[in-house]
């Protein structure tokens, strides 16, 4: 008896150790089963999860951000208004432009624009711009690629709007890519309007059928010379020296005076026969203003200098804001010219919106001579 009981131990044995075998095997399918559903589960992940794989790209990082955890907005005063995707604007980079609202009467604005950088071979947001508490705030991107950035000018007399052209009451600053960066931009534009927002606006009314005074080069010229030169109708004598598709010369004279003045328009917004005219460049043969430092916004007092024909008569500056209107200046205005025609001056003026776009115009007027005229724009700190 005890001789088949040993017998039958390793057989036993066998049994114990298959049954053993089992269950660390089914451990095994199991762990398995549990490793491919982690990889499918992560593999998903990505793809149903965009802000995970953000970290690719500056393009995936820019469109799958969450900008409502970036920018800082106050729940009961504000909401994210709209996320654009600009990257027309920075020279092809990825970049995206934020806007939050302010739900008070004012209609304030919050702009934001950011881009990407790489850093340690990881793509990381760059704020490039921020403009807050614009108020009526409005931005766009012009036909031209760049931003364009406008709050109302509350400086202005409650009534102003029925005198001015659309989006005149707005103070509009446009920015462009430039060496890596947003710079603001002068509007090459010197008449109708002084910003390209207001001019796409009117080219807009044309489109639309509205009858405007600037279809016409001729008309155009007229009309800035009695907006701002303040040349009575009647006295104004316009020759269209050429046209071409997008740009024409003309010649404004006044009647029983001696004053020429030689006038460039362009087509600016919309380059074909219904393209509205704006007066680019105006003055006369021989005086010359030095605009090197126009490149940049310009503070009160302003400096200014040029040459002229040499004249015993007054020169005169005038600056006009963005609705074309004259600013009053605090001192007198008249340039001081020496012999050899240098003349210069200091401006001083009250600016009461900064950064807004505007006009400059040297005028002498002498009664035996030939009187001399100079306009160009500028932008005013």
């Amino acid at each position: 008896m005890q001789k088949k009981q040993q017998e039958l131990r390793p057989e036993m044995a066998h049994t114990v150790r298959r049954r053993r075998w089992r269950p660390r095997l089914l451990i095994v399918v199991l762990a398995l089963l549990a490793l491919l559903a982690a990889a499918h589960f992560i593999a998903v992940s990505h793809l149903s999860h965009p802000s995970l794989a953000s970290t690719q790209s500056c393009a995936s990082l820019i469109h799958n951000t969450d900008y409502t955890q970036i920018v800082q907005i106050q729940p009961r005063t504000q909401r994210m208004a709209a996320v654009q995707f600009v990257n027309e604007v920075t020279g092809g980079q990825p970049s995206a432009l934020i806007q939050v609202e302010d739900l008070s009467s004012q209609q304030k604005l919050d702009v934001y624009l950011y881009t990407c950088t790489r850093q340690q071979s990881k793509p990381v947001l760059n704020l490039i711009f921020k403009q807050q508490g614009l108020i009526k705030g409005m931005v766009d991107i012009t036909q031209a690629h760049t931003l364009s950035v406008g709050q109302i000018d509350t400086t202005l007399p409650a009534d102003s709007d029925a005198l001015l052209l659309p989006l005149q009451q707005n103070v509009f600053q446009e920015y462009g890519w430039q060496n890596g960066s947003l710079h603001q931009l002068v509007f090459p534009g010197l008449y109708p309007v002084t910003s390209r927002s207001e001019a796409e606006a009117l080219q807009d009314e044309a489109n639309n059928g509205q009858s405007l005074p600037w279809t016409d080069p001729l008309s155009t010229a007229r009309q800035m010379a009695q907006d701002l030169f303040q040349w009575p109708s009647k006295a104004i004598q316009a020759t269209l020296k050429d046209k071409g598709t997008n740009e024409a010369h003309v010649l404004l004279e006044k009647k029983d005076t001696r004053i020429e003045v030689a006038v460039t328009l362009d087509r600016l917004i919309q380059a074909n026969s219904k393209g509205l005219w704006w007066v680019t460049n105006a003055q006369s043969p021989g005086i010359t203003l030095d605009q090197t430092q126009f490149n940049n916004p310009q503070s009160s007092p302003l400096q200014i200098q040029g040459t002229i024909i040499p004249t015993h008569e007054k020169i005169t500056a005038t600056l006009f804001n963005h609705t074309l209107s004259t600013i009053p200046l605090q001192h007198n205005s008249d340039l001081q010219a020496d012999s050899a025609g240098h003349f210069s001056g200091t401006l001083t003026y009250d600016n009461l919106f900064p950064d807004q776009p505007a006009l400059l115009l040297i005028t002498t007027y002498p009664r035996d001579e030939d009187a001399r005229l100079f306009l160009t724009n500028l932008i005013l700190n």
